[in-house]
């Protein structure tokens, strides 16, 4: 194996797979990437065996070859060469390949390519998915993934595609969000729904980056298959009976509060910084015109803040989480928020308020306070 390659067509795929290389995995082969040269093209497939990223770059191939070298290694070898560098790979004896570009020069050990596992691939029909959608919908839900391993089920959101909608839905069992939007999908009979790792979420975000491209997905019984631009991410489906979220979605939430986004986020970041660590929880005290957010702490002291609010019902209070309050805050995307009540036992709704890009809702449980 003989070739050359820019610098920094190289480098932007080699940082696109350090994401799922496992830092101490017990199985040597999973550090390592998987380098194929043939053609006018340079393959590079890493996986830890539950997600697998396969992408590329250009390059001048003189003899066509395959090998494995460490992916943190290869990578910080070459974010510190100098930019546009033209870097030559050539495959030795016994898996050693040497690594030239100007006045520097490396020489690293690999491992036999026989031992990187097979990647599967997608036999079935695929879905064209809009990548700026797919983004969005990731962006919005991710936060809500339970951080519990045991809880496996919930260790990911559900995706749920249907002939003329798209939803994605995570949770954690103290709550919830789910975003839907109205989409046309060519070939899709019926329902299509898939379970999908938070860790392949957090790939599949930096596969889609900036570009708003189709995605094709397609899954089998045991996989899921995301495609783009060239580059291909493959994960296990998530094992598991998802909940049934339709039911903790509350229907008779008859207090609606208009905030704005902003300072609703900043007052609870301020409020927060009060608030007991083991119980987590502000007072949302609302009243016409006005929402107070207190906090106390045995050990701290206690914090107040008055914000005003579009509301003109009957007084209520209800403790919430803060961050969890935040997290949704920060996603929503539109300047004022909609925050729907019944009392101080029942889950509260939020959405974003005003013209927003997609049908936006959380649910978050309430807390004693």
């Amino acid at each position: 194996m003989e070739f050359t390659v820019k610098r920094n067509a190289i480098l932007s795929e080699l940082n696109l797979v350090q994401g799922v290389i496992e830092r101490k995995t017990t199985i040597p082969i999973l550090s390592n990437i998987l380098l194929s040269a043939s053609g006018d093209r340079v393959d590079i497939t890493a996986t830890d065996l539950d997600v697998s990223i396969c992408c590329g770059c250009p390059g001048e191939v003189r003899v066509a070859g395959t090998t494995t070298l460490s992916a943190r290694r290869i990578f910080d070898i070459v974010r510190l060469l100098p930019e546009d560098a033209d870097i030559d790979f050539s495959l030795l004896e016994n898996d050693w390949v040497q690594i030239r570009s100007g006045n520097s020069e490396y020489k690293v050990v690999g491992l036999p390519k026989e031992n990187f596992p097979s990647i599967p691939e997608l036999g079935a029909s695929s879905v064209s998915v809009p990548g700026g959608l797919l983004k969005g919908m990731i962006q919005r839900t991710m936060f809500a993934i339970t951080q519990e391993e045991s809880r496996y089920s919930l260790n990911g959101a559900l995706m749920v595609l249907t002939p003329h909608e798209m939803r994605m839905v995570a949770t954690d069992g103290h709550r919830l969000a789910s975003v839907s939007k109205a989409v046309d999908f060519a070939g899709v009979d019926g329902e299509i729904r898939a379970l999908i790792p938070r860790k392949t979420l957090v790939e599949l975000q930096k596969l889609v980056g900036a570009e708003d491209m189709l995605v094709e997905f397609g899954r089998d019984e045991n996989h899921l298959f995301f495609s783009l631009g060239g580059k291909r991410l493959v994960s296990r489906v998530l094992a598991g009976q998802f909940p049934n979220y339709e039911m903790v979605i509350p229907k008779d939430n008859d207090k609606k509060i208009i905030a704005s986004t902003r300072a609703m986020a900043d007052g609870i970041r301020r409020a927060a910084v009060m608030s007991d660590e083991r119980v987590r929880a502000i007072r949302f005290s609302f009243s016409r015109g006005a929402v107070e957010m207190t906090a106390s702490s045995a050990d701290a002291g206690e914090a107040r803040e008055v914000l005003p609010v579009d509301y003109d019902g009957t007084s209520l209070a209800i403790g919430f989480n803060p961050q969890y309050l935040i997290d949704f805050l920060g996603a929503c995307g539109t300047e004022t928020v909609s925050i729907a009540v019944k009392d101080s036992e029942t889950q509260g709704m939020l959405c974003p308020a005003g013209a927003a890009d997609m049908e936006y809702r959380y649910v978050v449980m309430p807390m004693k306070f």
